[in-house]
């Protein structure tokens, strides 16, 4: 009797151990731990069908919400606008974009970094920022725009309409950074793609990055 209530505290306490380094695991690597469930899941649904899941339909381009300037990832069910030109340096400024759409960094120096805020179909660092907010927050205006960017894996294909045309760009990179990675700001050699959000979401602690580079 006394073995068998032993070998149950031993489960209980592997399992909250698994629990904590899971939830360790995903505060780092958020994008991995929803890979690994997204497979985990198709797997499971495959050996209840008793058949192996077909590959995804192509992915249909919904109607952008604008085609002045929006950024819209099917993958995400992500079609916003992006405000152009908004100061990521004035909080006074910044703060009153995003609750109107995604903002794009404008060119500005700062003692450390400088932002060349190239805009789409130029060469340099396409810089765009949006809130995240926690799990069964308010996600009006804009509140949760970037909430599922950790869904989003190398290969994903994200869309820009700007001035009446639309680029499509390749993820090639999406992780975790300390709040003080300004690198991430600086100017690129060609075009890039650079989406940034809070993590975790809605908590100003560290930064999600996912970038991607132009295709066509």
């Amino acid at each position: 009797m006394a073995k068998k209530s032993l070998f149950k505290v031993f489960l209980f306490l592997l399992f909250i151990l698994g629990s904590f380094y899971i939830f360790l695991l995903w505060l780092e690597q958020p994008g991995l731990v929803y890979q690994h469930y997204e497979k985990s899941k198709s797997a499971v649904v495959a050996s209840v069908l008793g058949e192996v899941i077909s590959s995804p339909s192509p992915t249909v381009i919904p109607t952008p919400i604008n085609t002045d300037f929006s950024l819209l990832i099917p993958k995400i069910e992500l079609n916003a606008p992006v405000i152009a030109n908004v100061d990521g340096g004035n909080p006074r400024e910044y703060l009153w974009r995003v609750t109107q759409g995604i903002a794009h960094f404008k060119p500005r120096r700062f003692a450390n970094v400088e932002v060349d805020g190239a805009l789409p179909g130029e060469t340099g660092n396409i810089f765009l920022f949006g809130h995240s907010q926690i799990p069964g927050g308010d996600t009006s205006n804009f509140k949760g725009v970037f909430n599922n960017l950790i869904k989003l894996i190398p290969g994903d294909k994200v869309y820009i309409f700007y001035q009446g045309q639309k680029l499509s760009y390749e993820v090639t990179e999406a992780k975790v950074v300390p709040k003080t990675a300004l690198e991430y700001l600086e100017p690129t050699s060609e075009e890039t793609l650079t989406l940034m959000t809070c993590w975790p979401l809605g908590l100003d602690i560290k930064r999600y990055i996912v970038r991607a580079r132009r295709v066509s």
